[in-house]
């Protein structure tokens, strides 16, 4: 006598399959337009010029032999996609007015992770000779530089 099974497992591929024929019967279209519609826009550019303060939040003197002295900062609020790149230019804050922000230059980014998800951007860079910078400084990247202009 046969026996039927009793709490049979299907297999993930006969589940799938199972899926799309019934959404195809509902008539709700492809899987991916559903999905599309959840997904959030892509963050846009920042405008050029736009700062990204942060705190100096570590300082190394060296972190593998030969390496050279190194400070790490981390923020979060990214409200933009970030276009920072290795050697751009890091800047401590010297006057800001309106909404435009000037600086001097302190150093050069070394590494940079941008956490998408937190929205949060961690920079790593070398400062320039003679240079002093401490933990708990407030320092800035630009989000976005301009491109450099052509020369005659």
């Amino acid at each position: 006598m046969h026996q039927p099974q009793v709490g049979r497992r299907r297999s993930p591929l006969a589940i799938l399959i199972g899926g799309l024929l019934l959404a195809c019967l509902l008539g709700i279209g492809p899987i991916s337009a559903i999905v599309a519609d959840d997904l959030e826009a892509p963050l846009p550019r920042a405008p050029h010029g736009t700062p990204f303060t942060f705190e100096v939040i570590e300082s190394l003197d060296a972190a593998y032999l030969g390496d050279t002295p190194s400070h790490v900062g981390r923020d979060g609020g990214l409200e933009f996609r970030p276009n920072v790149a290795l050697g751009d230019p890091v800047f401590r804050m010297v006057a800001e007015t309106g909404e435009e922000a000037r600086g001097v230059r302190i150093g050069s980014v070394t590494r940079v992770v941008w956490e998408r998800v937190s929205g949060s951007l961690t920079v790593e860079f070398d400062p320039q000779p003679l240079v002093r910078i401490a933990v708990g400084d407030e320092v800035f990247v630009d989000l976005n530089p301009a491109p450099p202009t052509a020369r005659p």
